[in-house]
């Protein structure tokens, strides 16, 4: 019993006048539940390195837990001080950190003002940790009160660490310690969470240099590139760092202004790099596709279901193919193909269909598009005119108009019958007139010009075969 009274006792300890202060403002709001390291979220990884830092921090320095988005959605007021400022064990806060939930909103500038007020009169020095994994969503300004923070007669530092927020996202919170001297940290893993954490807590922060993680990633797609070869140049365009073959090139740079230029394969850029002081920054580096040269010539506009020479220019490796695709299509989904290694220009296939596409050259290997040209299909014209009459059994000729697309034909049927019947036909490859023999039955017939690419029938025409009575 003495000691559960001992320990009650201790908890709850005021903070001596002269005490230096902590206010932790713990982000329990509802994207907590994101996927942050493998299987994990970032509430479980968060949960695990807060309970350490509880359990291995001074029991003597005093310091109050303020939480948000733990108890209700959509709750803008959802802000708790989880514990009163004072001494306290480190194992119970653990517990505490543990028993949040996320699920609600991130009132950021209401949780800081919630805990600048756990922060007594008497204290000389305090420092209010803000960790966040997101920006203001209920329409505070944290800017506006860290220009209060810095008017307060004490020493009061705000640092924020954005933890697996999108990269530079968190440069939106750079107000908070740029205006009361406090740090401004990103952390992607559990183990830069603790580190940042770490650094928060020293007495005094690094500022000589910072540690820089620069990463290569396609510029087009997000997705990394592995190891590049990286020179790092100030602002008077001395060489400051290279590095050849990392992935990625962790680096510690004076604050100041730089630029980085990288290549990895196949892939190369440059950026401005800003290197702020007391920030561990994780910069992705995006990187351009190196692409052939490559050009198409073809007509704005062409009849669908015709066919279409297109005159290119390019690589013409192995594979690699001219196509008509639908605008926004992804590579190789394509409506007409055909090689390059076919010389230009190259006759493609049109479908039967009207509207805008885009004529494509697409390289084999890798696999993207080198070239593009707008291109409308318009609709098809045909025309059909038959003799008067035709013996039965002989040859005869029909004049017409149309597309001459591949396959198309000119098509002898019986009147009324479905528009895949024949009793004969011809392609229109052979040129007008097209010659067709005459059935051996005298009677009415209809001549039909189909195209080949759909089996649409675009022009009719009734032809008599044998006397007319």
């Amino acid at each position: 019993m003495r000691n559960a009274i001992f320990t009650a006792a201790f908890c709850a300890a005021t903070p001596l006048a002269a005490d230096p202060v902590t206010v932790i403002v713990f982000d329990a709001s509802g994207s907590m539940w994101n996927r942050l390291e493998g299987d994990l979220s970032r509430i479980e990884v968060a949960r695990d390195v807060m309970g350490n830092y509880f359990v291995d921090r001074d029991p003597d320095a005093p310091y109050a837990i303020v939480a948000y988005g733990h108890n209700r959605r959509g709750d803008c007021g959802d802000i708790e001080v989880v514990t009163p400022m004072g001494r306290h064990i480190g194992a119970g806060q653990a517990n505490r950190i543990v028993g949040l939930i996320p699920q609600g909103m991130t009132p950021l500038t209401d949780a800081l003002r919630v805990a600048r007020d756990q922060i007594p009169d008497t204290a000389e020095a305090a420092d209010i940790v803000l960790i966040t994994d997101g920006l203001e969503t209920c329409g505070g300004d944290p800017c506006a009160l860290a220009e209060r923070f810095a008017a307060e007669g004490i020493a009061l530092r705000a640092h924020v660490v954005g933890f697996g927020m999108a990269p530079g996202e968190v440069g939106a919170l750079s107000c908070l310690p740029d205006q009361t001297g406090g740090l401004l940290l990103e952390a992607a893993t559990g183990a830069e969470l603790a580190a940042a954490l770490a650094q928060v807590t020293s007495a005094e922060p690094v500022t000589v240099t910072v540690v820089m993680s620069l990463h290569a990633v396609s510029a087009e797609t997000g997705a990394p590139l592995g190891a590049a070869d990286w020179q790092i140049t100030s602002s008077d365009g001395a060489v400051v760092a290279e590095g050849e073959g990392s992935d990625p090139l962790d680096i510690d740079l004076l604050p100041g202004e730089y630029r980085v230029a990288a290549s990895a394969p196949g892939h190369s850029g440059e950026m401005a790099l800003t290197v702020r002081p007391d920030i561990v920054q994780r910069v992705a580096v995006p990187l351009t596709e190196n692409r052939l040269e490559a050009s198409l010539e073809a007509p704005e506009t062409a009849p669908a279901g015709g066919g279409l020479d297109v005159g290119w220019s390019g690589p013409d490796a192995e594979g690699d193919r001219i196509t008509l695709a639908s605008p926004g299509a992804a590579v190789g989904e394509t409506l007409a193909v055909t090689l390059t290694r076919n010389g230009s220009p190259v006759t493609l296939r049109l479908p039967d269909e009207t509207g805008t596409f885009e004529l494509r050259y697409e390289q084999y290997e890798p696999q993207r598009i080198l070239a593009t040209r707008a291109i409308t299909l318009i609709a098809t014209e045909a025309s059909i005119t038959p003799p008067e009459t035709a013996p039965p059994g002989e040859r005869f000729e029909v004049v017409w108009t149309g597309p001459a697309g591949p396959k198309d034909e000119i098509v002898l049927a019986d009147t009324g019958s479905p528009d895949d019947a024949r009793i004969t036909a011809t392609q229109t490859r052979w040129g007008s007139p097209a010659k067709l023999k005459a059935p051996d039955v005298a009677g009415t017939y209809e001549l039909r010009y189909r195209v080949g690419a759909s089996g649409r029938i675009i022009a009719r025409a009734l032809v008599t075969i044998g006397a007319i009575e």
